[in-house]
Order: structure tokens, then C-alpha cells, then sequence
């Protein structure tokens, strides 16, 4: 498989929304997502727990989107697969088969068809040297 477009629509994550969010010196619009491990579409790589068996403060250590890929059938304007949440194995116990049916499509994977240039083709065929021409 070649290289490939990849498109995400952020706000279509279950309970994402656009907001205004006020920095020290300016307001800036931001994509916000809840980290909700009990939901597992974006979850934390980091949940420990303190010595004493409550929930730790620690910073993330990364923060992970949880998508899978659905090869369609018949391709639409080159688009090969479209993406959907990835949920938690406790969260989709919980889910009946019509939430999981209409979970929500969030982006599409296009394949990139990357055109030859005349270097890549190699080396044409020497002509024949025909002695007598």
C-alpha cells in the first residue's frame, strides 16, 4: 500500500465541541475533547494509581485517538475506507447494537497516486547503432 490521505473531522468525536478558551494574553478557538476512559475513544496511556489505591494527577503521558478503518465496497471520488471511533472492550459491553451501528463516521482514508516523473522511469532502451545508417 502507497502513501495515503487521511481525513479527520475532530468535531464528529463523541461530545467534542468548538470553543473559545482564554489564554493569559489572547482567546483562541480550540477543538476541545473529553478524555473519558470510561468511554475509551481518546483514553490516557497513563492510569495509575497512588500507593494508596486513589487516582493519581499525573500529566498524561500521551493521549491517544482510538480509530479504525472500514474498507467500502465500491470507492466514491477515490475514497477507499472510512474511519470510526474505536471503543474500550468495557465501553462497547454497554452499547446497544443500534449505538454501535450508528456510531458516527469521522473522516475518510484516500489513497495518494503519486504520478511517475521522468527520473523514475529508468533508463529507456539504447537505440540500435546501426553502422551502416
Amino acid at each position: 500500500m502507497g502513501n495515503l490521505n487521511i481525513s479527520i473531522d475532530l468535531t464528529k468525536l463523541p461530545g467534542a465541541r468548538v470553543m473559545d478558551i482564554e489564554g493569559k494574553t489572547c482567546t483562541k478557538k480550540c477543538v476541545v475533547i473529553p478524555i473519558d476512559s470510561h468511554v475509551g475513544t481518546v483514553c490516557d496511556s497513563y492510569q495509575g494509581k497512588n500507593q494508596d489505591g486513589t487516582p493519581t494527577t499525573k500529566f498524561f503521558d500521551e493521549v491517544k485517538l482510538q480509530v479504525v478503518a472500514i474498507e467500502y465496497r465500491q470507492r466514491k471520488h477515490g475514497i477507499s475506507h472510512g474511519l470510526k471511533p474505536s471503543f474500550s472492550p468495557q465501553y462497547q459491553e454497554r452499547l446497544t447494537e443500534e449505538q454501535m451501528y450508528n456510531t458516527p463516521w469521522i473522516g475518510t482514508v484516500k489513497p495518494w497516486l503519486v504520478e511517475p516523473k521522468n527520473d523514475d522511469i529508468g533508463d529507456l532502451p539504447e537505440a540500435d547503432n546501426d553502422k551502416d545508417w
